[in-house]
């Protein structure tokens, strides 16, 4: 049975925000697990830093059972720096990584909110430039999503090939409901040369979600889906069962630890 697990949040939203858990419902159905607190905005080192930090010093149930980490979004690639780097002396006592939805080869969508960053600079780059200043004039971290991008993910899974003998399950959805994750769903099919390139949540390819060959099939869910949210009024709840997901998340990770 596992016991000691770990839910790392992704980019921009934190953990609790507006009364709503980043994982919905998730604290209530494990109320033992640690649920970290990372600079949201903040660059993969940053983050990763923090996760540790609060993993180590987390009281888990079972102080000597060894930990599962599930990962939505950017959290799988704050974790994977954390173990690959030995954050925290943390790496000894995971278990399993599962990750969920994480752009391992980065997003187009972050390309195209970034812009290049050789060559001429066009708009885009100019106004993303202008509100990552501003963001950091209030003392808040930034290079979140400058870490998101195609380009980064080269040279991060280049530095970061692996997590030593810990398993990795990675998990993916392939579908967008809401207008907004529509739009961006589209962007990324057009930008995708294979299949699994432009199979996607709204915000990562399959190929990308797949740092690992797939644990399952494809989630039928967008990105906000995969952790129990969404964009369309009135109870902004996703219809997928993805209690039952992450409880199949789970039941994987322990029978492989």
């Amino acid at each position: 049975m596992v016991v000691n697990l770990v839910f790392a949040s992704g980019f921009l939203v934190p953990q609790r925000c507006l009364g709503q858990d980043y994982f919905r419902g998730v604290r209530a159905a494990f109320p033992n697990a640690c649920f970290p607190q990372v600079p949201v905005l903040g660059s993969i080192e940053m983050r990763a830093q923090a996760l540790a930090t609060e993993i180590a010093g987390f009281r888990f149930p079972e102080p000597k059972a060894r930990i599962h980490i599930i990962a939505h979004s950017m959290g799988g690639l704050d974790a994977r720096y954390a173990l690959d780097r030995g954050l925290s002396g943390l790496a000894p006592r995971i278990a399993s990584l599962s990750t969920i939805g994480t752009p391992h080869r980065g997003s187009p969508i972050a390309d195209l909110l970034v812009g290049p960053t050789t060559g001429a600079r066009p708009v885009r780059r100019v106004v993303y430039e202008a509100l990552r200043g501003a963001v950091a004039a209030f003392g808040l971290a930034t290079g979140a999503l400058d870490n998101l991008t195609t380009a980064y993910a080269r040279r991060f899974n280049e530095a970061h090939p692996d997590i030593a003998d810990i398993p990795c399950y990675c998990y993916a959805g392939n579908s967008a409901t809401s207008y907004l994750l529509q739009l961006t769903s589209a962007y990324i099919r057009n930008a995708g040369k294979a299949e699994d390139e432009r199979e996607n949540d709204g915000l990562v390819s399959v190929a990308s979600a797949s740092w690992k060959p797939l644990a399952e099939s494809p989630w039928p869910t967008d990105h906000l889906g995969e952790v129990g949210h969404s964009l369309s009024p009135p109870s902004f709840a996703s219809s997928f069962p993805y209690l039952e997901a992450l409880r199949r998340v789970i039941e994987r990770a322990g029978a492989g630890a």
